[in-house]
């Protein structure tokens, strides 16, 4: 029998106006073949927005649905599956029961997205489409990802994320923010505007100065302003001038519903939604004003679950890409609160050296790494607010920051390992730092241990140590340092922080200093 050479993955997504399948066949990230897609409208964005819970009629539609889908992929002989629902489901109060029904209906594990990882799914699929196309980040691209109930924009330069906001101001949210009397209203249009210049109105000053030649658009209604626009060719990729469009939003802000619909032939829900969401993109042009063309892309959340589950398995290269611009967000999030670059990449290099060595052999594998340099570069930025108070109010402003990329609980991780990088384990500012769930107990610890001592060999902030090398041996750990410099203060910071690494690992460790490695 020949063996099968390639993998057949499912992918579903529970979005806020559609559910949708699509089964492929992989080998590698270049040879991807589409066999099957599906998709049933279903209006969820209007009940979770409007009354704050999915009815039960739609979540036994769902799960007929599901059922449905669940049928195609064992006829397909699906290898594996992903399925995640987003901002619709993410902000219903029933979502729990919900996702518990489908389980127990359709045997199907739902997961739910949260926004910073639901614009990061997405932001994958574009910036590969925009990288496929030829088009350069090197003057300045700027992704605005708009969704029914979010928005995210974010700023690429020189291949590194410089900006990321994310907002819960989608087209459907916009729309269920007024009711049909003012929507119907001659002062709508104006309402709108002022409504979404005082939301823009932080981002617009954070991006002031920055240079954007590109705005690359995507999201569930970019299909409803191609057919606004008289665009009606599939390309995956459609380009316009600035110009192009500013005069086309100059038309189209003049209507009102009756006059959009007759013009440009919508239905009354298109017409609903074609307003608001022209006037979105209108501010949107705002944040760049010197952009010179505009991009608009088809890639869909769904694109992104299936490249980044096919990635992360073929393509060892291009995930340290995708990681390394992670970090740069990281780092840009540094610069803001005025962190100290040097120490942080000398604190991030000495903790990577003590990782590499010990952490697969403890139970930290390659996510767990890229945590330990997220809380390596943040760990300091609570000095930004007091001094006194640092590691509290680090963990305070990663905990207020959207990390693109990073869940909820990774975020979790790196604020706790930040905060613990100056205090034992069992201290806790019980009012301000809540209690860590017991299962991310052992991945704290370990974490702040190795950045609690990789801190303290750097603890003048004069990266004195030249080279790091680790060796553990008979359950001792021997961190061997190469320096010019004296190190008396380095070295009594040691001794005085070791005690946690020895105490969460279960082994002696020697700080030893040599000529050279």
């Amino acid at each position: 029998m020949k063996r099968k050479t390639y993998t057949t993955l499912a992918a579903i997504h529970l979005g806020s106006e559609m559910l949708r399948l699509r089964i492929v066949e992989y080998r590698s990230l270049s040879r991807i073949k589409v066999i099957e897609q599906c998709e049933y409208p279903i209006r969820l964005g209007e009940e979770a927005f409007k009354n704050k819970s999915i009815p039960f009629s739609m979540v036994e539609e769902i799960c007929q649905v599901l059922q449905g889908f669940k049928e195609l992929m064992q006829e397909y002989g699906t290898d594996v599956y992903t399925a995640q629902a987003t901002t619709a489901v993410r902000e219903a109060s029933n979502k729990v029961f919900m996702l518990d029904q489908i389980k127990l209906r359709t045997g199907l594990d739902v997961t739910v997205a949260e926004m910073p990882m639901e614009i990061y799914t997405k932001y994958v699929a574009i910036r590969k489409t925009v990288r496929d196309q030829h088009i350069s980040s090197d003057k300045g691209l700027m992704l605005l990802d708009i969704s029914s109930g979010g928005l995210g924009v974010s700023l690429v330069q020189d291949e590194q994320i410089r900006f990321q906001e994310n907002f819960h101001i989608g087209i459907i949210r916009i729309k269920e923010s007024f009711n049909n009397y003012q929507r119907s209203s001659l002062h709508f249009n104006k309402a709108l505007m002022q409504f979404l210049s005082s939301t823009m109105g932080p981002v617009r000053k954070a991006l002031e100065g920055q240079a954007v030649k590109y705005l690359v658009l995507s999201g569930t209604e970019t299909e409803l302003l191609l057919k606004v626009m008289g665009i009606r060719n599939k390309n995956k990729v459609q380009r316009v001038t600035t110009e192009d469009f500013r005069n086309f939003f100059e038309k189209v802000r003049k209507l009102n519903l009756p006059q959009l619909r007759k013009t440009y032939q919508l239905t009354e829900t298109e017409a609903e939604l074609a307003l608001p969401m022209v006037l979105l993109y209108e501010k949107l042009l705002d944040l760049a004003p010197a952009a010179k063309e505009i991009i608009i892309t088809s890639d869909t959340f769904l694109d992104g679950l299936i490249l980044l589950r096919i990635i992360r398995e073929k393509d060892e290269n291009y995930t340290r890409m995708l990681e390394e611009e992670k970090m740069s967000l990281v780092h840009h999030v540094g610069e803001d609160y005025e962190y100290d670059y040097r120490h942080v990449t000398q604190v991030e290099r000495l903790a990577l050296v003590i990782f590499d060595r010990i952490g697969k052999k403890y139970g930290l594998d390659d996510h767990c790494r890229l945590l330990l340099r997220a809380a390596a570069i943040l760990h300091d930025i609570g000095k930004y607010v007091s001094m006194r108070s640092h590691s509290l109010y680090s963990y305070q402003l990663i905990m207020g920051t959207d990390l693109l990329g990073f869940t909820e609980e990774d975020k979790q991780v790196i604020a706790m390992a930040s905060y613990y990088h100056a205090h034992n384990v069992l201290e806790r500012d019980e009012k301000r730092v809540p209690e860590l769930k017991s299962e991310l107990v052992p991945v704290v610890a370990k974490l702040s241990a190795i950045i609690r001592l990789a801190d303290a060999l750097d603890r003048s902030y004069m990266q004195k140590i030249q080279q790091c090398k680790v060796t553990l041996h008979n359950r001792e750990l021997t961190i061997e340092v190469v320096s010019k410099a004296d190190l008396d203060l380095e070295e009594w910071t040691f001794a005085s922080k070791v005690l946690m690494m020895e105490e969460v690992y279960g082994f002696k460790v020697r700080l030893e200093r040599v000529e050279s490695l």
